[in-house]
């Protein structure tokens, strides 16, 4: 037995999606229906997702720089995140 793959149905074409399937919709506080078109955090209207947003980017940024900071301090034994090992021999 092997263990490929029958090529029976390699060659079958793909089935389109329908054009009567509607777009998703959503419906704002003025009731206007726009499509819906997700936003990132930093590129809200809501000052408070904004905030938040930038909140989490920073954090982010910090946590990559303490792990930076780490290798960095292991590589040349600089001491900084506890005492100094001595090299083995």
């Amino acid at each position: 037995m092997s263990a490929k793959h029958s090529k029976k149905g390699a060659n079958k074409p793909v089935p389109a999606p329908a054009a009567a399937t509607p777009a998703p919709v959503a419906v704002s506080a003025s009731g206007a229906a726009t499509a819906a078109e997700p936003t990132s955090w930093l590129d809200s209207t809501d000052p408070r997702k904004r905030m938040w947003g930038k909140i989490i980017f920073v954090a982010l940024w910090v946590y990559v720089g303490a792990l930076w900071l780490l290798a960095l301090d292991q590589t040349f034994n600089w001491g900084i995140f506890g005492p100094k090992v001595p090299p083995v021999p």
